[in-house]
Parts: structure tokens; sequence; C-alpha cells
């Protein structure tokens, strides 16, 4: 399944991409007790669940359930997201086609796209491979950081922006290996090419933090598939991070404050 998160009066609601269109999938599966939202979901994904809510978008009459016009948000706030090389602070997730406010004291910005990966399940000490079985689904991160005038980081990412979405795809829909990702900056191809090892090196990830601590449903992980594509941007610049099976995820820089 391809879930998102969409603005109903207000409020986040969980959707699914059904055919090309948003369906309000609360409103398709018609229970009372269904979660509400993508993160309810995650944390109450066992089989019942999802079996219900697959059930429904197989229904002849899931498109009665179908959302015009939606306004899409970030598709989840995860419960804490690491992304190696983060310099640590608050960052503020927005959603896609959202415009990425300039940070304060930033000359510039260096962007990186990422892929990833969200936890459905409390996961302790599991190896690489065991780890597949706790990935709830791949969602995709624009990402930057920060850098003054002598070209150096910013000490700190407080109030850095980043992106995710366009929605959340489910493990059982997508082998991330074989996903091949085109990254554009005003409509020109930076980077491109599948994720091959990015997918076990996130598994790689989710294990050795596995090591440390008690993962839990909710918890992302995210990495670089394209390392040495780090991109200086300026005001103004359009960014696209488009996945197959995942969709685009796209944002423009404001101007400088």
């Amino acid at each position: 399944m391809r879930l998102l998160t969409y603005d109903r009066r207000g409020h986040r609601r969980l959707g699914a991409i059904l055919e090309g269109e948003v369906v309000d999938l609360p409103d398709a599966v018609g229970h009372p007790a269904f979660p509400t939202t993508l993160e309810a979901l995650v944390a109450s994904s066992g089989g019942s669940v999802m079996d219900a809510a697959r059930g429904a978008l197989e229904r002849d009459d899931a498109h009665a359930s179908r959302v015009k016009r939606p306004r899409l948000l970030p598709p989840l706030f995860p419960q804490s997201l690491l992304m190696p090389g983060g310099l640590g602070g608050e960052r503020r997730i927005v959603a896609p086609e959202d415009e990425v406010t300039w940070p304060a004291g930033a000359a510039w910005l260096e962007y990186q796209p990422k892929i990833a990966a969200v936890l459905g399940r409390e996961t302790r000490g599991v190896t690489p491979e065991e780890a597949r079985a706790s990935v709830f689904g791949y969602t995709l991160v624009n990402d930057w950081t920060a850098r003054d005038a002598t070209g150096d980081p910013v000490g700190h990412d407080d109030g850095l922006p980043l992106s995710l979405g366009p929605c959340v795809v489910t493990a059982d829909e997508i082998d991330p290996q074989t996903v091949f990702v085109d990254v554009r900056i005003d409509g020109r191809s930076l980077a491109k090419g599948n994720l091959n090892g990015t997918a076990q090196s996130l598994l790689g990830l989710i294990s050795a933090s596995s090591v440390e601590a008690m993962l839990e449903r909710g918890d992302a992980f995210a990495l670089a598939p394209f390392p040495g594509a780090a991109c200086d941007l300026w005001p103004g610049a359009s960014i696209e991070l488009a996945a197959e099976g995942i969709g685009t995820l796209r944002n423009q820089l404001a101007a400088r404050i």
C-alpha cells in the first residue's frame, strides 16, 4: 500500500493512493476503531489491521471514499529519525510541495536526497537480515545542511527544515534495492540510479542501532543513496526526488529573509 496523510478540516488524516487517487482509508474500512492517522496505524500495525486496510482497498466501492483535491501533509512524524552525520537539534518537518524556509544564518544549503525506512515493530538486538521484518515501509527525505559564509556547517540543525513524503510504501510492496531514483534540481538531473546497497546499509544501520537500545514502532532511519551527489543550493531552487513506487518528493527553497 502507498499510505499518506492529508489535511481534513485542519486535522491529519490517513489516506491511501488507489489508481492515482487519494482514498480516505478509515472511511473505506468503515470501522470506528480503525486508526485515523498513519502514526496510529504504524503503532498498531498488526495483521488484522493491515488486512482490513488491504481488503478495503480491494473492494469495488473503495473509490466512493476518494478525496477531492487533497492537500498532502508529511506522511508521518517519526518517533525518532536517525540520519548519520546530523549535527543534532530540533528539525521541522515540512510537507511535499511545501516551500522550505531559508534558515537564519545560512549563506547556502547543501542538499542531500535520502531514503528512509520506518519501523513497524519493537526491535532489539537483530541482525541486518532480521531487521528486514521490522520495517513497516519506506519513504523519501529531502535533507539539507546549512553552511555559513566560510563554507563551514552551521554548528547545529535547530530550525533547519527537512521534508518527508510523498507517501510511505509498505515493505511488502517494494524491494528497495531495485528502486530507481532520480534527483533533479531546477529540472536538471543531478544523480540517478537504483538503490542497490543503500537498502542493505539501511538494514545494517537498524541492526547496529538495535544493539544499543530498544527501537520503537515509528522510529525511522535514513541514508543518502548518492553520497557524492550533495549539491549546493541557493534561494529559489526547485528540488525533486523521484523514486519508482514511492513517487516524487518536491520542494522549493524560499527567498533569503
